[in-house]
């Protein structure tokens, strides 16, 4: 990364990082209105924090709009954020940090947060809703709904597209697959997707293994040598870990189509940056919103609330990734949520049981540019389908694969 990168980025955390902390300030009572309270909790300064930083910026975007719009009549949502440092040990009392400044319901992009907190938000009564899906947490349907899909299936629907699509195939031999990343829950579903879909196609697909690390190192000789001759390589999906291993992987001569889910393309600006379009031509994502410039109602509001709230920032936030206008797709889908269950409890009684009951019957229709998506009494994940993304160094961006495909589970 160059030093003007690295300047902007050291910018944004310190701007941020101020931003918070005079958000920290005790709840002040709007005349007239009901105070309803989010809580996040978050990695601000931790190893996670370049692709979550954008995440941040929605949250307390949408609370904008919402308020200055007036689109929940009587309410002002406030948005407050605790920096867990991607640190599972800073998960519980980031969680009661929030519900101590009043949130009724909590939100997280970590996985790690989303699996920890299952129990403790059921005996509260204190929703979560995290980001990223991992197959624990909707395994166990209690107070915790997931704003994604689990990374496993995102992985296994990308598998079962290449046979038919992807021009690179084998055409007489299977296909040869291996995994490499940080040892955390994301890489560790994924993993398990790769093996799990290998073993029920093994005439298309042949599973040379997984190979994780742990949290934070950046060298990868070792996974590199074990996967330098693979057709496919399922790749780190979180930072600088995914970088490194690009670099060390093509220097070695790698030439494997990398794959990813939207965990990756989060990391859009910071991989072009370190990498080069070249070393990442032809790589694979997917993910179940849309990308940038797509015609779409909810990708046209995403770039109109960029631009209202962060004109100065807003290239560099669409050239950072997905972050901003993924994370958009599925806490609009939230804010839904909330409003809706604002408006059948009443503002004044408004709780995180009226959240539950509201989400679990609640279904989203965002008109022909998406398929419907929502949850139930067991189910705890928000979409059903995904697409296929190539990154194309020729337009120096992601371009639509596929249409809608069902997910594989």
């Amino acid at each position: 990364m160059n030093k003007g990168k690295v300047a902007l980025v050291c910018f944004m955390v310190l701007a941020l990082v101020a931003t918070l902390c005079l958000g920290c300030a005790e709840e002040e009572e709007v005349v007239g209105k009901v105070v309803i309270t989010i809580g996040d909790v978050t990695d601000m300064t931790g190893p996670a924090a370049t692709a979550l930083i954008p995440i941040v910026y929605v949250l307390d975007d949408l609370v904008k709009y919402y308020n200055e719009e007036n689109l929940i009549p009587g309410v002002e949502l406030k948005m407050i954020h605790y920096d867990a440092k991607y640190d599972p040990s800073r998960d519980l009392p980031g969680y009661y940090w929030c519900i101590g400044k009043g949130a009724k319901v909590i939100v997280t992009p970590l996985p790690t947060t989303g699996e920890s907190l299952i129990f403790q938000a059921e005996r509260d009564k204190v929703p979560i809703a995290c980001q990223t899906t991992t197959v624990p947490q909707i395994e166990t349907p209690r107070y915790n709904f997931t704003l994604g899909v689990p990374g496993a299936w995102l992985m296994k629907t990308l598998l079962g597209w290449l046979p038919e699509n992807h021009e690179d195939f084998p055409i007489d031999r299977p296909a040869t697959i291996g995994v490499a990343g940080w040892q955390e829950p994301h890489m560790m579903d994924v993993s398990r997707g790769v093996e799990e879909y290998c073993q029920a196609h093994s005439e298309e697909f042949e599973y040379v293994g997984t190979y994780l690390t742990p949290m934070g190192g950046v060298t990868w000789s070792g996974e590199v040598a074990k996967l330098k001759d693979c057709d496919y390589v399922a790749m780190p999906g979180t930072g600088t870990g995914i970088s490194t291993f690009i670099n060390e992987f093509r220097v070695a001569g790698g030439t494997a189509t990398l794959l990813q889910t939207d965990a990756g393309a989060a990391y859009r600006g910071l991989l072009v940056d370190a990498c080069g379009w070249d070393r990442l031509d032809g790589t694979l994502t997917s993910h179940p919103t849309l990308w940038w410039g797509e015609p779409s109602p909810i990708v046209d509001l995403a770039e109109e609330v960029l631009h209202r709230y962060h004109s100065d920032k807003a290239d560099d936030i669409i050239h950072s990734g997905i972050g901003y206008i993924g994370s958009f797709h599925q806490y609009y889908a939230f804010f839904q949520i909330l409003e809706a269950a604002i408006e059948a409890a009443g503002a004044e009684n408004f709780d995180g049981q009226a959240f539950y009951n509201t989400a679990v019957t609640y279904t989203g229709n965002w008109g022909e540019y998406y398929r419907q998506w929502g949850f139930t009494a067991t189910k705890r994940y928000t979409w059903n389908y995904t697409v296929v993304w190539e990154w194309d160094k020729d337009v120096e961006d992601l371009v639509r694969a596929s249409d809608w495909l069902l997910l594989v589970q």
